[in-house]
C-alpha cells in the first residue's frame, strides 16, 4: 500500500500537531455523550480547520465530495466538489477509498500518511478521517490534511553541524550599495567554536565580532556577478568567502596557514609556560 495507515486509539505522539490532536479528542468527547454531528464538530474554534478540510459522504462503496477547504483546492490537480472518489485520476484513490470503507464500517477514526505526486524533498501529507453517522445508511467523512514539511529541520540540523564555519548576515549597506556591515542571523557550531563565541546573536552586528572589526565593507553582494561586484575580504586570521542569496549573505571561514582557533588556542601549552596560550 503507498500509504501508511494507523487504526489506534490516537495519533502517534511523534506525528501528531496540535490541530490533530484537538479534532481528535473533540470527535471522542463528542461521540461518548451521543452528541457527534457536523456542525458541533466543526464549529469554530483556534485552529483553522475548513481551508484544510474535506467533508465526504458515502455512496455504496464510493465516497462524494461535499466540501473542499481551499487549502486542498489549491493543491489537488483536479476539482474535486461534487465528484466521486472513483472518479479522479489521483494514482490513491484505490488506497484511500479502502481506509474510508474501513472507517465507515468501524466508525472509528484514522490516521493517514503518504508523499503526493508534486510533493517536495521531505514534504509528507497527514490526514485525519473521523466518521460522523448520517443515517443508518449513510456516513460522513470529515478528513482533515495538513502537509507536513521536514526541509527546516533537516537543513538547520546540517547547517549547525557542518563542518565548516559559516555565518548568514543580512546586509546593511550604505547609499551606494556597499555591503558595510550585516545583522547575523545564523552562526554554526564550528563558526562559534572558530570564533570563540558562545553568546546570543540576537542584535549581532558582524563588526561586534572582534576578529571582523576592521572589515569596513563586504562589497556590493547584489550587483552582477563579475570580477568587480565583489570586495576581496581579509582578516588577519582567517580566510573569508562570501556566499551570496537572495535577501541575505554568507560568510565561509578557515584560519589561515599556521593560524589556531580560538578553542584550540586554548589547548595548546606554552613552551615557555605551565600556562595555556590564550586566544587574541
Amino acid at each position: 500500500m503507498a500509504i501508511e495507515v494507523f487504526n489506534g486509539t490516537s495519533i502517534p505522539r511523534e506525528l501528531a500537531t496540535a490541530a490533530m490532536e484537538f479534532l481528535w479528542a473533540k470527535w471522542k468527547a463528542l461521540n461518548d455523550t451521543n452528541d457527534l454531528n457536523i456542525q458541533r464538530l466543526t464549529e469554530e474554534c483556534s485552529y483553522e480547520l475548513r481551508a484544510n478540510s474535506i467533508h465526504m459522504v458515502s455512496v455504496g462503496d464510493d465516497f462524494a465530495y461535499v466540501y473542499v477547504g481551499e487549502a486542498i483546492r489549491a493543491a489537488a490537480r483536479e476539482r474535486l466538489a461534487g465528484s466521486l472518489l472513483s472518479q479522479l485520476t489521483n494514482p490513491l484513490k484505490s488506497e484511500f477509498a479502502d481506509v474510508y470503507r474501513q472507517v465507515a464500517r468501524r466508525m472509528a477514526p484514522a490516521f493517514i500518511r503518504y508523499t503526493g505526486g508534486r510533493s517536495q524533498s521531505g514534504q509528507v501529507w497527514q490526514r485525519l478521517i473521523l466518521p460522523i453517522r448520517i443515517t443508518d445508511s449513510t456516513v460522513m467523512l470529515v478528513i482533515y490534511s495538513e502537509l507536513i514539511s521536514y526541509q527546516l529541520e533537516v537543513y538547520e540540523h546540517l547547517f549547525r553541524t557542518a563542518p565548516d564555519a559559516m555565518i548568514i548576515a543580512s546586509p546593511i549597506s550604505n547609499d551606494v550599495g556597499h555591503t558595510v556591515d550585516g545583522w547575523i542571523v545564523m552562526m554554526n557550531d564550528r563558526a562559534r567554536q572558530l570564533l570563540g563565541f558562545d553568546g546570543s546573536i540576537g542584535n549581532l552586528r558582524l563588526t561586534q565580532l572582534p576578529q571582523f572589526a576592521g572589515v569596513d565593507i563586504w562589497g556590493r553582494l547584489y550587483a552582477p556577478k563579475s570580477a568587480a561586484a565583489a570586495t576581496p575580504v581579509t582578516t588577519a586570521d582567517f580566510d573569508v568567502e562570501i556566499l551570496r542569496f537572495p535577501h541575505v549573505f554568507g560568510l565561509r571561514i578557515s584560519p589561515k596557514s599556521g593560524k589556531l582557533d580560538a578553542k584550540e588556542a586554548t589547548l595548546v601549552p606554552d613552551s615557555n609556560a605551565n600556562t595555556a596560550i590564550q586566544p587574541a
